[in-house]
C-alpha cells in the first residue's frame, strides 16, 4: 500500500483552534510502523516544482493521513528523524536548537479533566530504557533539546528510573528535557534531582486560579499550593510555563481577572518563567465570548518593569537572550 503523509498545523495539536508547527511526534511514529510493516510510505513529498503529491496525483496513493490514526501506541517504533525531517521542525518551546518532540506515554494518568481529548483515555507508558534509547538516537542526530509531548509524563518511580538513566548514561550533559506535567508531584528534593539530570521546562496546566473552576473541570489541583510548587521548581534552576484558558461559559468578568493577575504575579516573580493562553469551548459550543479578550491580555504582563527586572536577573548566557527574544517576538505576533 502507497501511504503519503500530510502533517499539517494541528497535527500534533490537543487544541484545533491553535496553529503550531511542532514535529508531529505521533504520526512520524505511525509512519514508521508502516514502513517497517512493508509499506510504501511517503512524508509531505513535494516535487520539483513545488507541487504536494497527493494534492495533485491522489491517484497516486491509496491512503493520505493529516493526523495520527491511533495505531497501538505500544507497539510503534522510534520515529526516522531523518525521514519525517524533524530539524525543519523550529517551533515548539525550544530554548536550545535543533529540538525535537517525542511521547513516553500516551494519554495522562489523571485522564479526568473534562475539556481534555486525553479524558477516560488508557494512559500507556513506554519502558524507560527504551525512551532513553530514543533520546540517544536524537543526541547522536545532533539535537540539543528535547520536548515529551505526552498528555502528562510519568512520573514516580518511572520519573526516578529516567533520571537515575539520564545520569548513567550522561545525557543530562548533552540534552535539555522539556515535559507536560502536572501539580502536586513536586517537592524540593524531586525538583533538584530532575534539574541534576538535564530536565529544563515542566509546562503545567494550571487551566483557571479559581477552584470552583478547577473543581468543576476535574481538574484535581490544590490552587492554594500550586505558587510554592512553581516557586520551588525555579529556585532549583526549572523553568516552569504556564498554560491557562478563558472563556469558561460559568466565570465572571472577576473570575477571569483573578486567572490573569495571578499569572502575571507568577511571572513577575520568576516562579513561572512563561506562559500562554487559549480559549475554552466545548463540543457544543458553550463559551464566553466576552472573555475572549483575555488570551492575549496574558502578554500585558510584558508592560510591567518588575517583569524585565525578573527576566535579566534570570539571564546566565547567550542560549538566555536568544530564547527572551524568541518570546518577545511570539508575544508581539498574538
Amino acid at each position: 500500500m502507497k501511504i503519503l503523509y500530510l502533517p499539517n498545523e494541528y497535527s500534533q495539536q490537543r487544541q484545533h483552534e491553535k496553529k503550531a508547527k511542532i514535529y508531529p511526534v505521533l504520526m512520524a511514529m505511525e509512519a514508521e510502523w508502516y514502513k517497517q510493516q512493508g509499506h510504501e510510505v511517503y512524508w509531505n513529498y513535494k516535487k520539483s516544482n513545488g507541487v504536494t503529491m497527493g494534492d495533485m496525483e491522489e491517484e497516486f496513493v491509496d491512503k493520505r493521513i493529516t493526523e495520527a490514526e491511533g495505531l497501538p501506541f505500544l507497539d510503534l517504533p522510534h520515529p526516522d528523524r531523518e525521514f519525517t525531517r524533524a530539524k525543519e521542525y523550529t517551533s515548539g518551546n525550544y530554548k536550545y536548537l535543533p529540538g525535537t518532540h517525542m511521547q513516553a506515554a500516551d494519554g495522562c494518568w489523571h485522564g479526568k479533566c473534562t475539556f481534555c481529548v486525553e479524558n477516560k483515555k488508557l494512559y500507556k507508558v513506554r519502558p524507560v530504557e527504551d525512551v532513553i534509547s530514543e533520546i540517544q538516537e536524537c543526541v547522536s542526530m545532533g539535537f540539543k533539546e528535547v520536548f515529551d509531548d505526552s498528555g502528562t509524563f510519568p512520573s514516580g518511580e518511572w520519573l526516578g528510573k529516567f533520571c537515575n538513566l539520564m545520569c548513567k548514561t550522561g545525557l543530562r550533559k548533552k540534552v535539555k528535557i522539556g515535559i507536560n506535567f502536572r501539580f502536586g508531584l513536586l517537592d524540593q528534593q524531586i525538583c533538584e534531582f530532575m534539574k541534576y539530570s538535564g530536565f529544563r521546562m515542566l509546562l503545567y496546566g494550571l487551566e483557571s486560579a479559581n477552584q470552583y473552576t478547577l473543581d468543576k473541570i476535574n481538574k484535581g489541583i490544590d490552587i492554594s499550593k500550586v505558587e510554592e510548587e512553581l516557586k520551588v521548581a525555579s529556585r532549583a534552576g526549572l523553568e516552569p510555563h504556564l498554560a491557562c484558558m478563558f472563556g469558561y461559559p460559568w466565570e465572571t468578568d472577576q473570575d477571569a481577572e483573578n486567572t490573569l493577575k495571578f499569572v502575571w504575579r507568577m511571572l513577575r516573580k520568576g516562579y513561572a518563567k512563561t506562559a500562554q493562553a487559549s480559549f475554552y469551548s466545548t463540543p457544543d459550543g458553550k463559551c464566553n465570548e466576552n472573555h475572549r479578550k483575555y488570551v492575549k491580555q496574558i502578554y500585558n504582563v510584558g508592560y510591567d518593569p518588575r517583569f524585565w527586572l525578573t527576566k535579566l536577573r534570570d539571564i546566565k548566557d547567550v542560549s538566555d537572550i536568544k530564547y527572551l527574544w524568541k518570546s518577545i517576538k511570539a508575544g508581539l505576533n498574538k
